[in-house]
């Protein structure tokens, strides 16, 4: 199945192709070759420039992605496509096949009635401390807690869909 990502967040780049391309390479599955095809692909494609030094220097690998499911499609083994422009003439497949390794419930509360300094985050029905939901925003491909509830800013209840063999929980 297709995961489509954009490219931007709030008007600003998100580098998620990049942290993606990240997390694939330093995960297990030796992605390198089919990597620099893919990469190489997208830079031709797009006009883009790479710089490989300052990529992995300045930013954290991207290892799953928050998504509403309301038919509960996303299952463990399903092969996933990691793609841009979904639909549109320059649809991009940036990344090769990969496997979901695992599917987490995901729900954010915004009534203050557990946090009152904020909102909560639960994963499989449990409450995530502070220094999980760190992770969590920062493993979903934001800088910040603040950036991750900039994006997801109302209530919530999806998937994590996992492509490496992380779990919270």
């Amino acid at each position: 199945m297709k995961l489509s990502f954009g490219t931007t967040v709030n008007n600003q780049p998100n580098y998620f192709i990049e942290k993606i391309w990240k997390g694939l390479l330093e995960g297990p599955g030796h992605l390198e070759e089919s990597y620099l095809n893919y990469q190489g692909r997208y830079l031709d494609k797009f006009d883009a420039f790479w710089d490989g030094d300052t990529f992995s220097e300045f930013l954290e690998p991207k290892l799953h992605t928050i998504r509403r499911d309301p038919e509960h499609l996303w299952k463990a083994g399903m092969d996933i496509q990691l793609v841009i422009n979904q639909g549109q003439p320059d649809e991009f497949q940036f990344a090769p096949t990969i496997r979901c390794q695992s599917v987490q419930r995901i729900q954010i509360d915004y009534s203050l009635l557990i946090n009152p300094d904020g909102p909560a985050v639960f994963i499989d029905y449990e409450l995530l401390d502070k220094e999980t939901l760190v992770r969590l925003a920062i493993n979903d491909g934001f800088a910040t807690v603040a950036d991750f509830f900039y994006y997801f800013n109302e209530e919530f209840t999806g998937n994590l869909v996992h492509w490496s063999t992380l779990s919270y929980g």
